[in-house]
Parts: C-alpha cells; sequence; structure tokens
C-alpha cells in the first residue's frame, strides 16, 4: 500500500480552500481547552462547538455521563468536524481525568455565578500558559466533584435582573474576551509545527468529498 501524501490530497482542492485551511490553522490554540459537563440541550453542545472553531479553540472535552441524547445531538449538527473532541469513558471518574489533564500542564478554571475563594478576573488575571475553561449544566452548573478540583475560579460579570446567561452564551463571551485579550498581549499560543501538519492532514480529508473512496485509489 503506498503511502498517502498531502500533494496527492491537495490536488482535489481548491486554491481558495486551501488558503482557507492555513489560515485557520495560523489562528488555533490547544494551550486553552474548554470542558462541558453534563449539558442538557444538544444545541449548546453545537453552540459551545462553534464558538471554538471560530474563535481558534481545538480541544473540547466532554464529560457526558447523563444525557447521552444531548451529545449524540450536539455533535451531529456538523459543528465537531474542525475541532477535536475528548469524550470522557464513563469507567474513568472525572477526577482521574482531570489529574491526567493536570499532568500535561494544564490548569483548570470553572466557571461559577457567584465569587467565591479562588475567583480571578478576566480582565486583570495573569493566565497560566495551558487552561481549561470549564463549564457545567444549564440548571445546576458544575458538580462539586469538578469545583473541587479545579484550580481558579472564573465569575462573568452581569448587571441584569436575570443574573445568568445560557451556557453557549456565556462560553462566547469568555472565550472571546480571553482570546482577544491573549492576542492583544502577544500570549496567544499558536499551534506548533507538527500539530499543524496532522490537522492539515485531517481537514484536507474533510473537505474533500467522497475522501474515503479518492484515498483508498490514491493508496492502492
Amino acid at each position: 500500500m503506498k503511502q498517502l501524501k498531502l500533494d496527492d490530497l491537495a490536488k482535489f482542492l481548491t486554491k481558495d480552500r486551501k488558503k482557507r485551511i492555513e489560515h485557520v490553522l495560523s489562528n488555533r490554540t490547544r494551550a486553552i481547552s474548554i470542558l462541558l459537563e453534563d449539558i442538557y440541550q444538544g444545541h449548546n453542545i453545537s453552540a459551545v462547538l462553534r464558538t471554538c472553531d471560530n474563535l481558534g479553540i481545538q480541544d473540547v472535552h466532554i464529560f457526558q455521563d447523563g444525557n447521552k441524547t444531548a451529545l449524540s445531538k450536539g455533535i451531529s449538527l456538523g459543528s465537531e468536524k474542525w475541532v477535536s473532541l475528548h469524550i470522557k469513558d464513563r469507567a474513568i471518574s472525572k477526577k482521574v481525568y482531570i489529574d491526567n489533564l493536570k499532568k500535561k500542564g494544564y490548569k483548570i478554571i470553572s466557571t461559577v455565578s457567584s465569587s467565591k475563594k479562588g475567583s480571578i478576573n478576566l480582565e486583570t488575571t495573569k493566565f497560566p500558559k495551558k487552561i481549561i475553561l470549564a463549564f457545567g449544566n444549564e440548571e445546576k452548573g458544575l458538580t462539586k466533584e469538578i469545583l473541587d478540583n479545579s484550580d481558579f475560579f472564573l465569575t462573568v460579570p452581569m448587571h441584569g435582573f436575570s443574573q445568568s446567561y445560557n451556557i453557549s452564551v456565556c462560553c462566547a463571551i469568555v472565550l472571546s474576551k480571553l482570546v482577544s485579550l491573549l492576542k492583544t498581549q502577544n500570549k496567544f499560543i499558536h499551534l506548533t509545527d507538527k500539530e499543524k501538519k496532522e490537522l492539515r492532514v485531517d481537514w484536507y480529508k474533510k473537505s474533500i468529498k467522497n475522501s474515503k473512496s479518492i484515498i483508498k485509489n490514491l493508496t492502492k
């Protein structure tokens, strides 16, 4: 079997498509990731994935031990195509999963509705180089297990009577401000060349209609 080369796939893409892929790669990061815990509504999962894609966040970790239907609906709308989903196995505890993320250098920042000890300010805090922003479900927020294993807490300012945001709106606000802030301060950590190469191949494949049959012919 022949080894698949990027140039072989490139022949099936337009110049504009290849240019778009390079633009997206140049604005992607793995230093900021999202963690979603037991989201009830599939459209909220989908909205968060779209936000991540558009703001350059490559990795989304999903803890969906409860409502599996919401997860399947959320990732069936095509939003997951350009981000990397990491879905926690139900056999693995949340603490073990989080500990593994911390071993990779990530700090867990949990979003909460009211300030508590360890709370940070989105605009004035000096953020760690690698962070996971955690968002809980629409009604109860994050569970005690997530909160107990968090490094910091982030409260999103609210000045209205409702004192609450839809989770997808909250995620969009936090990510938009954080990404803008880090880019302004030249602290936005881009993908490595190796990471770009891996994603480039993946996105080329996903950009080609009937890619499976085409790849099969190319590697004969």
